[in-house]
């Protein structure tokens, strides 16, 4: 066994799990001298990607003079090195180092150019084809980094598509999904006709429709009017259902196809039924994609799709929950104030839907969702009198920006209506449902109009109207970024498992929901239940605040939730203690500690409550939430919400992994917010 062979072993054999994914430093091989005269071992054999790792370590700590050597080890390993293991694992250690990546400048593009140029030509040498692709993967994952320039990377995949048939098999089977990416960050480089050549093979038509159909949504929510959109999002939906006939067990058209049919099922006179036959398609097909997903590799470029996937399946939902709501004989004589907050949500849902936020795709939320919303309040007047009413009286709606939104559109679309000698250009719902009857009746469509009077088409219009609704809960951009933040910590953990990861997420975001309302109670609001969150009572008694009141609020807020059958308080003999609060789903039980702190409720002094939490999950998933409520407050006010959750992992003697233990701090003891000053200044 060679030197460094033995000193890797070694170095592995005592390295932390986080030193392994970091992978060995220069010393850790023995120093520098020892490393360079085994560069061409490192660089030719199965630890080239160790040898790009201890050069990026290097790099950091002493800069470009002193890795100079080093620089040419690794890229002569990139340019000879012919194990395809060796080269994928070398090519994602240098994907995830973009400083050393832009470092080692063109020459690294060059040869990673060279290695696909040598892959086209490789006939039966799957190693050789297989490399190829490793490398033109690297560069598209440094292209999207902005770390090489993405020209010439472009040109060479329009060549090396030029003819598919003549390239080897296990090459041309990954470059439609490579292409596919490269094509959505730049479009109009002629990717797409390199996809259409990669229609005609089999190997390659399938992944090619998928992009393609892709690449028709894009440019669908690159439109501003809805009759442009909804025909684009045809032509992408009826892409999705040829590839789908084509291949049954395809998730991810599956996924888009059922969203795009649940947005455009918003104008269908069916649509109640045909939005929910697409939300229970979609969520069915979701849970196979997430269990699909957890077991294998995600390239980095794809991370993105996968939350787009998601964003879509949260719009999806919203819509399912919106169609029971709007129909036009909805006399909303029970449950109006839950039915005018889930139209919020519907009208809201780009804020919801964060993903769709950050990119054009909001623009379908606008276009085809915010219309049919204004229409079911200007179509039906007890409609507007209940959104007026709430705007006066609801403590809860008056503050509200979606209903403020909401009503002062319908206040503009009155008056353009009244004024207006053109009722269908000012009407965007009549617009909406004009496209709809020219969908249906093509070639007859002009004639028909021309022929029937006004009311009659009023009328028809009114026959396709179609409504929705929503239950999930409104969440402004600030909540949404807390709950991607949380999630994304919890994700790094291995029992993020299905069965596991959305049932603590519907826990976890039950009990924000419930912080929300801590923060936000007022002096007078709650009774008895909230007593322990204020500090006197209007007699000016000092409360009395035991734990057991503290955590029997919050039992009601789940038992008032989805949560309500599954949630126990008082469980006793578990893990040789009592829990406060036990939340069982099935097999998998959540945990949720309720402390009172009256001295120190710093992050640092919190922690000292977070190894009981962490206990209770020994037989379980290793998540737990600890409430932690603050005495504390009275004298310098209570710190914000969003810097009063975090994670806090718990790592024991004997475990390999750490719990994670969600800390939630709630201000209690409060008196007026008028008596708080500023600290002195420093």
């Amino acid at each position: 066994m060679h030197i460094i062979d033995e000193r890797l072993a070694q170095w592995a054999a005592h390295a932390s799990r986080p030193q392994l994914r970091a992978g060995p430093t220069v010393e850790d091989l023995g120093g520098f001298d020892a490393v360079l005269a085994a560069a061409d071992h490192l660089a030719q054999g199965p630890f080239l990607a160790h040898l790009i790792q201890a050069t990026a370590h290097h790099f950091d700590a002493f800069g470009t003079e002193a890795c100079k050597p080093l620089y040419d080890a690794v890229l002569d390993g990139l340019r000879t090195n012919n194990n395809h293991t060796a080269m994928a694992s070398a090519t994602d250690a240098l994907a995830s180092r973009p400083a050393l990546a832009r470092e080692l400048g063109t020459p690294l593009t060059r040869v990673l150019l060279a290695r696909l140029q040598q892959a086209q030509d490789a006939g039966d040498d799957l190693a050789a084809a297989l490399i190829g692709v490793e490398a033109a993967d690297c560069l598209v994952q440094l292209t999207l980094a902005g770390v090489t320039k993405a020209a010439r990377l472009l040109g060479a995949m329009d060549e090396a598509t030029e003819d598919p048939a003549a390239l080897p098999e296990a090459m041309a089977t990954r470059l439609p999904r490579l292409l596919g990416v490269l094509d959505a960050h730049h479009p109009g480089a002629g990717l797409r006709e390199a996809l259409e050549r990669c229609l005609m093979l089999d190997h390659t038509c399938r992944d090619a429709a998928f992009e393609l159909a892709l690449g028709d949504l894009r440019q669908a929510l690159e439109q501003d009017q809805y009759a442009p959109m909804a025909e684009q999002l045809r032509k992408s939906q009826e892409r999705l259902a040829e590839l789908i006939t084509l291949d049954p067990d395809r998730l991810d058209a599956q996924l888009y196809h059922a969203a795009i049919e649940a947005v455009l099922g918003l104008s269908a006179p069916d649509a109640p039924a045909r939005v929910h036959s697409a939300a229970s398609t979609l969520r069915d097909t979701l849970h196979l994609y997430r269990d699909y997903r957890y077991r294998t590799r995600t390239p980095a470029w794809a991370r993105p799709r996968q939350e787009d996937v998601i964003a879509w399946s949260e719009l999806t939902v919203l819509l399912d929950g919106a169609a029971a709501h709007l129909a036009h004989d909805d006399p909303w004589y029970e449950g109006g104030h839950g039915i005018l907050t889930a139209l919020l949500h519907a009208y809201t849902a780009q804020n919801t839907v964060a993903v769709l936020t950050d990119t054009p795709a909001a623009a379908a939320v606008e276009t085809l969702v915010v219309p049919v919303i204004e229409d079911a309040f200007l179509q039906h007047e007890h409609r507007q009198r209940f959104l007026q009413h709430a705007l006066a009286h609801d403590e809860e709606l008056r503050d509200d920006p979606a209903a403020q939104r909401l009503h002062a559109a319908l206040l503009q679309r009155a008056t353009i209506s009244e004024n207006s000698t053109d009722q269908q250009a000012s009407d965007r719902g009549k617009a909406r449902r004009w496209q709809r009857l020219a969908h249906q009746l093509e070639d007859d469509f002009a004639a028909f109009v021309d022929q029937t009077p006004e009311h009659v088409l009023d009328r028809l219009e009114l026959g396709l109207r179609t409504h929705d609704d929503v239950l999930a809960a409104i969440a402004d951009p600030k909540y949404g970024r807390l709950r991607a933040g949380l999630l994304s910590r919890l994700k790094g953990s291995r029992d993020w498992l299905p069965g596991i990861a959305d049932e603590f997420t519907a826990l976890l975001e039950t009990t924000i929901r419930y912080a929300y309302l801590c923060y936000d109670i007022g002096r007078k609001m709650g009774g008895s239940y909230t007593e322990y969150l204020r500090k006197r009572d209007k007699e000016g008694k000092k409360q009395k605040v035991d734990e057991a009141l503290f955590h029997q609020h919050y039992r009601e807020v789940l038992q008032f939730s989805a949560l309500f059958g599954v949630v126990n308080s008082e469980v006793i003999d578990k893990a040789g203690g009592r829990t406060d609060i036990l939340v069982s789903f099935g097999a998998v039980q959540f945990n949720v500690e309720c402390k009172i702190e009256e001295d120190d409720a710093s992050e640092t002094a919190l922690r000292q409550y977070v190894t009981q939490a962490t206990e209770y999950q020994n037989a379980s998933a290793g998540f737990a939430i600890l409430l932690a409520l603050d005495k504390t407050v009275d004298a310098e006010g209570a710190a914000n919400l969003f810097d009063s959750i975090w994670i806090e992992p718990v790592q024991r003697p004997g475990e390999s992994e750490p719990c994670l233990v969600v800390i939630i701090r709630i201000p209690g003891g409060r008196e007026n917010p008028n008596l708080l000053r500023p600290a002195p200044a420093p």
